[in-house]
């Protein structure tokens, strides 16, 4: 079959353009960065002395901002999460280390059966990381607005209200537990199969 130049032409054009756009896809495929890999699960130990393997977990800080002289009511929660621990401008890497949440026992108000009674419940009280055989003790300090909520308005108030641990499941199951409360209006886990003592980090 006879071909004219100028189809000869186009089809030396469309390979050019074709192997130019090759040389571009692999450019760029050779600059972006890697996609990042999945943090290795890590094992949740409950008061009730069960433990939970969680995946794809994060730390979750929730704090609340408000307009300062405004109301709280006028303000909004939000959250940031991370692999580390953070106490007040400390970063602490969790890496190869065990979590251990200490409690103290206070007693609240609680309805049982529609009557108030006084009833004892765990409080978190410090937190103990124990890594390469030595331990540290941290106090429940909240953390410092730059590491919780470095994208707020410096003219917004900044309360942290707690720390979460979020993941899920081998099986899949959405998994929130609540490790640590900074301020009255949250409770965290009271009950042993919601209380946990001790999260274990691998390397």
């Amino acid at each position: 079959m006879w071909t004219t130049p100028a189809r000869r032409g186009s089809r030396r054009s469309t390979r050019a353009v074709l192997a130019a756009a090759a040389t571009l896809a692999a450019a760029v495929s050779a600059a972006a960065p890697p996609e990042p890999a999945e943090r290795p699960p890590i094992v949740v130990r409950l008061g009730d002395g069960t433990s939970v393997p969680l995946r794809q977990w994060a730390l979750s800080y929730e704090y609340f901002s408000w307009p300062q002289g405004g109301a709280q009511t006028d303000g909004t929660a939000a959250r940031r999460e991370g692999s580390e621990l953070w106490v007040g401008k400390k970063t602490v890497p969790l890496a190869g280390a065990t979590l251990q949440i200490e409690y103290d026992t206070v007693e609240r108000e609680r309805d049982i059966d529609g009557e108030t009674r006084n009833v004892k419940v765990p409080l978190a009280r410090a937190l103990k990381l124990v890594a390469g055989g030595k331990a540290s003790t941290f106090k429940l300090e909240p953390p410092h607005r730059e590491l919780m909520a470095p994208g707020v308005d410096k003219k917004l108030m900044v309360v942290a209200r707690s720390l979460d641990l979020r993941g899920e499941s081998l099986a899949g199951t959405k998994m929130d537990f609540c490790l640590v409360s900074y301020t009255t209006l949250v409770e965290c886990g009271e009950s042993p199969e919601h209380q946990v003592v001790q999260i274990e980090f691998p390397q």
